[in-house]
């Protein structure tokens, strides 16, 4: 079935057939809202790190101390990374909208299990939970999302999905400044139930279906996805793939017998590490940086100001991935963290041995800010939309699953470290000039190995990175 002659259309609904060169094709009118749906899901993670801003943590019924707060949060952390391992047997074995659909069970036990009994260790087993939950919704969604999104604007959508971690993490800043934990709960379950009613209705990814063999519903969903029966280009292009089904351990060893394979998989885990090691996470987690140089800035203010710069650099960055490219934003983000984490490391430096630092208050304001805008044109972003471009298609849950395991296992390292140096230590210092010295190693990582996927199809990307 290389080139596909007829394309047959199974949905239900007002359509207006007419016959064109002896192909009858059927015309019909829709939104595809499948991408949107899906972002949607990834609100609620969002909303898993928001809860452990400072308003919901002095808002608990009982108080907790430093490192319980800490361990909170990277119980999170460690939970996604549990959940990407467990994608890698069941977004090929179940599909990517199944395994959605079925993270909706942890979410609600995550927030259930904090309503019903809010004690330490309930928080912890409940952050693990909702941890697993958001990483299956990450691995799947991310994937589902890739596999439905035109060529030409794969980038901006696999970044929109991204972006809903900081719409969600916004927006519970905004309830937790406004309610209290419970009315947090109970608005993140309905917004997890609303996905799931809406979600349930959107059809499986063409290139899911065509690994199960079922050709008819993978032209169904692709017409669908698309709003037009006019898909033979973009049907042989996804045929052209092997994308037969693979075991676990199979399809690496596939991808490794390439001549390209390995220098993919080096490419992609390193991408990975450099993601965690900007520190994204940490500007996330503690949002106790800017009262170590100010004590009038009123926290609740100052942690919705952080996070919407990043929501609007993030914005910037959507509109320029598919125009300038993943490589340049890469580059130019990582460039930008070095050099404003080094600023905050001598400042913080130069503060914690005694030098008076009040007429350099705007520096670390400043650097802090940029620091951020850094983070959100690029390593936050774009690094997730790389790995899900460059594998292949028989190959991509486990690879993918793989490395964001990897990721989020550093993201959990660094949180406990962050702990351990800065909240006991109180060495500022010491961090940022670490993470700017990582950055800068970065750098030359970013320009010798990272390729440019930039409006390459998916086959285009295995002829020039992996077969080439």
């Amino acid at each position: 079935m290389s080139n596909i002659k007829l394309y047959l259309v199974t949905f239900v609904g007002k359509k207006k057939c007419y016959k064109t060169r002896q192909l009858f094709v059927c015309k019909f009118n829709t939104n595809n809202r499948s991408d949107k749906t899906v972002c949607l899901a990834q609100l609620n993670g969002g909303l898993f790190l928001g809860w452990t801003s400072p308003m919901i943590i002095d808002d608990l019924p009982f108080e907790i101390t430093t490192n319980e707060a800490s361990w909170l949060m990277s119980m999170f952390k460690l939970g996604m990374s549990f959940g990407c391992f467990v994608s890698i047997f069941i977004a090929d074995f179940i599909g990517r909208k199944i395994s959605i659909l079925l993270a909706i069970i942890p979410t609600c036990l995550s927030w259930l299990l904090i309503v019903w009994n809010s004690t330490t260790m309930n928080l912890y087993i409940a952050r693990f939970i909702g941890g697993i939950a958001n990483g299956i919704i990450f691995t799947s969604g991310s994937i589902f999302v890739t596999e439905i999104s035109p060529t030409y604007i794969r980038g901006a959508l696999c970044s929109c999905f991204i972006l809903m971690d900081y719409c969600g993490n916004l927006l519970g800043y905004v309830i937790g400044s406004l309610g209290t934990v419970q009315q947090y709960s109970y608005v993140a379950l309905s917004l997890a139930m609303l996905q799931f009613v809406m979600f349930i209705w959107f059809p499986e990814t063409p290139y899911y279906l065509l690994r199960q063999k079922k050709f008819e519903a993978a032209m169904d969903s692709l017409i669908f996805l698309r709003g037009t029966a006019d898909i033979s280009e973009e049907m042989d292009s996804i045929m052209a793939w092997d994308v037969g089904n693979k075991g676990t351990l199979s399809s690496i060893f596939d991808l490794i017998s390439q001549s390209g394979g390995k220098k993919v998989i080096f490419i992609s885990i390193g991408i990975m590490m450099l993601q965690a090691f900007s520190g994204s996470i940490i500007l996330i987690g503690y949002q106790t940086i800017f009262e170590n140089y100010n004590d009038e800035l009123q926290e609740t203010y100052t942690n919705i100001v952080l996070i919407t710069v990043q929501l609007i650099t993030c914005l910037v960055c959507i509109s320029l991935v598919d125009r300038l490219g993943r490589r340049p934003l890469m580059i130019i983000s990582t460039v930008g963290v070095s050099s404003f984490s080094f600023l905050l490391g001598i400042y913080f430096y130069v503060q914690e041995n005694s030098v008076y630092t009040m007429d350099l208050q705007i520096l670390p304001l400043v650097a802090i800010l940029f620091y951020v805008v850094s983070i959100s044109l690029g390593l936050a972003i774009v690094p997730y939309v790389i790995i899900n471009e460059i594998f292949p298609i028989y190959a991509k849950v486990t690879c993918i699953s793989f490395c964001f395991y990897v990721n989020f296992m550093w993201s959990f390292i660094m949180l406990r470290i962050w702990n351990v140096v800065v909240l006991e230590y109180n060495a500022y210092s010491i961090a940022f000039l670490c993470i700017s010295a990582l950055n800068v190693f970065s750098i030359f990582y970013l320009v010798f190995y990272l390729p440019e996927t930039k409006r390459k199809s998916f086959l285009q990307i295995r002829k020039n990175f992996i077969e080439g």
